[in-house]
């Protein structure tokens, strides 16, 4: 027999849709599509979380509380880079309340940025553990370091890495093949993407503009830090409670490290606060915290509590990647662009991962010839680590504001030259539905007139887009749903709600699929024993999650039809559902509630589990290197800039996205919401600052590492195109990567366009402003 049907669906946007025929696996419900009418899936839910966090009854990692539960430090290196000579634990171990003390380094090792682990100790109080600390015996020899990039590219820089370093990648980060890379002294190649010849692209260009653009490091700073708590329940089990995106990475790690089955490892996460790429696993990228936290639990016969404090957050966390790019692109006069080059260099700490994303390669990809080349350079200082859409924010802002030089070099709309040059229709129609809410032709006459008669505050607008793919992952996920006999419904899946909203969305499939009120319907989540689930990163969780309770569900509901078939005596294909679940004989006149159904069950409850197939969808446009959807996204920034003071004002933003079928409009805004604060506050503020000569970072605080606050966001207006592509049973696809990737771009166009004077490096501070426009205050 077949796997596979072949099914038609109708699959398109806007005023654009045809029938497809599509190879749907066996046993899949047929997808809903542009004709499904749905009553309780695409409308606004408030989120089922929403009251236990303003009020204070979730409970974090922070909160947890053990009986005879010992609190965690940790001793970090002070200096960038140095040797370990003598580190003594004796007097530390004889502290009052210390259970258990542990070296995290060897003498005579290496240490390569200040803040990495070298030893820790768990104690009955917190402040107990930190005077442990202090007892603790160490001697360093410093050793030469470099934490800036540029520094660290030159010849005879002292060498960061002796030996060649693995790249490490989560689920945060962007799916792809790795690539073999190629070291010289810090410096570490890691290929190229090209299309065709971008020298003879360039040669045959009537104009070339060339510039260097750079970003800076960007740090997670999530309100909830890091945080594992581990207790050991005898010699084989343990439960740990943590703060991550990923619950399934974070027993995988524990197993691993202990020796341990995944099944004997309980993880829960019941909330989370904050998460945007650097939580997945047990550990930071910069520091062993499942080790910690499990050894010390393990040595002290006690549970331990390991959180970390805003300092450690920024320096051993985790961070966006800073970026060096020089961008080539040329053009003929009439607008056609011929090549786009751009080769990038970035630091990612001691770790790996500076790239730039797909927006050089796979966005304005009916130009000829283009090339992108990327390098990380190492530094003494803490790895860096996913950042919602990695290396894309980066990558936009270099392109974008590249190509509006080069459209004001030429004399050309820059948003026509993007419409001219970009294939995917759905991207297409976003610029065309952007330009008219934004009144871009007048905004830009308005720029222009403002600039000729010099006014003091200097008004622009701006554009930038995404890219970004549908990544939903096949038999990651396994959903189980039940109809009890009370009529209840109940949605068991281990995945992690990390603000996204992920289990209202959740419940509103159920309630869809049964025809039930939301009210009656349970999710079961946050806990390793609720079943597999996927990490949630590189917008993977609601493509992955919502497919497998969707045909868990229809598979109870079939259960379900054979009950009332022989309930109404008729068949299976004779019985229909109501708008409240009631069911029917399609040639009598009988009917059986939904609630008389569930009592008429065999059992006390009816149940099913499922999985996600593999994507079997991708219209109307594939993203690059295989065959999934490509999410598109476009922004349009409006600032005002004080031209005496360099201050820079974003005003509005819109933000134009699809992420598939809209599953909570509610929820969804929400999400984009904060992917635009996250790009503003990129944009304008947010920079680590490290000392050259000590290697220290300077600002390891919510105080001096300056936030957007309530006053620094602008108006933000959200455009949602849905998009019915045929992926998977439900339509869904992810939104928090694209709704960050374009606004630091389209705000520095926007300044741009307000002042005539690209500022070619972020965040977009009041000193660069006024240097690019070559005004001193007086």
């Amino acid at each position: 027999m077949a796997d596979t049907s072949k099914q038609k669906l109708k699959l398109g946007f806007a005023d654009n849709f045809k029938v497809v025929t599509l190879e749907i696996p066996k046993g899949e419900p047929r997808p809903w599509d542009a004709d499904t009418e749905l009553t309780v899936v695409g409308k606004p839910v408030v989120r089922r979380d929403g009251v236990a966090k303003v009020t204070g009854k979730a409970t974090y990692t922070h909160d947890i509380r053990l009986p005879g539960m010992l609190h965690a430090a940790v001793l970090r290196s002070p200096y960038a880079c140095c040797i370990v000579k003598e580190l003594k634990l004796d007097a530390a171990a004889k502290s009052p309340g210390v259970g258990a003390v542990i070296s995290l380094a060897d003498v005579g090792e290496r240490l390569l940025f200040a803040g990495q682990d070298v030893a820790a100790v768990a104690a009955a109080t917190p402040e107990q553990a930190r005077a442990a600390l202090a007892a603790i015996v160490v001697t360093y020899e410093e050793q030469p370091h470099v934490v800036h990039t540029r520094q660290a590219m030159q010849p005879g820089a002292p060498l960061v890495h002796t030996t060649k370093v693995k790249a490490r990648k989560t689920e945060g980060d962007e799916p792809g093949a790795s690539r073999q890379a190629t070291q010289k002294g810090n410096v570490r190649h890691t290929g190229s993407d090209a299309k065709k010849d971008v020298a003879k692209g360039l040669r045959a260009a009537d104009v070339v503009h060339e510039a260097e653009y750079t970003t800076q490091v960007h740090t997670h700073s999530a309100l909830e830090t890091h945080s594992i708590v581990v207790r050991w329940d005898d010699a084989k089990h343990m439960t740990v409670w943590s703060s991550t995106q990923s619950i399934f990475s974070v027993r995988g790690e524990m197993a691993d490290i202990f020796g341990l089955k995944p099944a004997d490892v309980h993880v829960i996460t019941e909330y989370l606060g904050g998460g945007f790429g650097a939580k997945f696993g047990a550990s930071a990228p910069g520091s062993r915290l499942g080790f910690i936290a499990g050894t010390l639990a393990k040595q002290a016969k006690a549970p331990v509590s390991l959180l970390l404090d805003r300092h450690e957050e920024h320096v051993c966390t985790g961070n966006r990647p800073d970026s060096i790019q020089t961008v080539k692109l040329g053009a003929k006069k009439s607008g056609e662009l011929t090549a786009i080059h751009v080769v990038a260099h970035g630091s990612a700490g001691i770790g790996t991962g500076a790239g730039v994303g797909r927006n050089a390669i796979g966005i304005y990809t009916r130009c000829p010839n283009i090339k992108v080349e990327s390098a990380d350079v190492y530094t003494n200082a803490g790895p860096g680590a996913a950042f919602r859409a990695p290396g894309h924010p980066q990558g936009a802002f270099a392109l974008e504001l590249g190509l509006d030089e080069l459209a004001a070099k030429i004399g050309r709309d820059p948003l026509d030259i993007r419409i001219e040059h970009n294939v995917h229709p759905v991207r297409r129609h976003q610029f065309e539905l952007g330009r008219k809410k934004i009144d871009w032709d007048q905004k830009r006459k308005r720029a222009a007139e403002l600039l000729a008669r010099k006014a003091r505050v200097l008004r622009g607008v701006g554009v930038a887009a995404s890219i970004w793919g549908d990544f939903g992952r096949k038999g990651a996920a396994a959903a189980t749903v039940s109809v009890g006999r009370d009529g209840s419904i109940e949605v068991q899946n281990g995945v992690q709600d990390i603000g996204g909203g992920i289990v209202t969305v959740l419940a509103q499939i159920a309630a869809e699929v049964f025809r039930r009120p939301l009210e009656t319907v349970t999710v079961k989540f946050g806990d390793s024993r609720y079943g597999a689930s996927v990490g949630s990163g590189g917008s993977q969780t609601t493509s992955s999650v919502t497919p497998a309770v969707r045909a868990a569900a229809e598979k109870v509901k079939a259960q379900l039809a054979e009950v009332a078939a022989k309930e109404l005596k008729v068949t299976v294909k004779d019985v229909s559902w109501d708008s409240d679940g009631t069911a029917h004989a399609r040639k009598a006149k009988r009917s059986i509630t939904f609630a008389r159904l569930c009592q008429r069950m065999p059992g006390e409850a009816t149940t099913a589990t499922a999985t996600r197939p593999g994507t079997y969808g991708h219209h109307p446009m594939k993203f690059m290197g295989g065959p999934l959807y490509q999410i598109a996204g476009v922004q349009f920034a409006e600032v005002a800039v004080d031209s005496w003071t360099g201050e820079v004002t974003v005003e509005r933003v819109l933000a134009v996205h699809d992420c598939g079928r809209v599953m909570n409009p509610l929820t969804l805004r929400s999400q984009i919401n904060g992917g635009v604060i996250l790009g503003t506050s990129y944009a304008l503020m947010e920079q680590r600052v490290m000392d050259r000569s000590s290697g220290l970072m300077l600002n390891p605080n919510l105080e001096t590492y300056k936030i957007a606050g309530a006053r620094d966001i602008p108006k933000i207006e959200v455009a949602l195109t849905e998009v019915h592509t045929g992926a998977n049973n439900t339509g869904a696809i992810g939104i928090g990567e694209p709704a960050t990737i374009p606004t630091a771009a389209a705000i520095a166009c926007a300044v741009f366009n307000a002042t005539g004077a690209p500022v070619r490096s972020l965040p977009l501070t009041p000193d660069r402003v006024l240097q690019s426009l070559e005004v001193v205050p007086t």
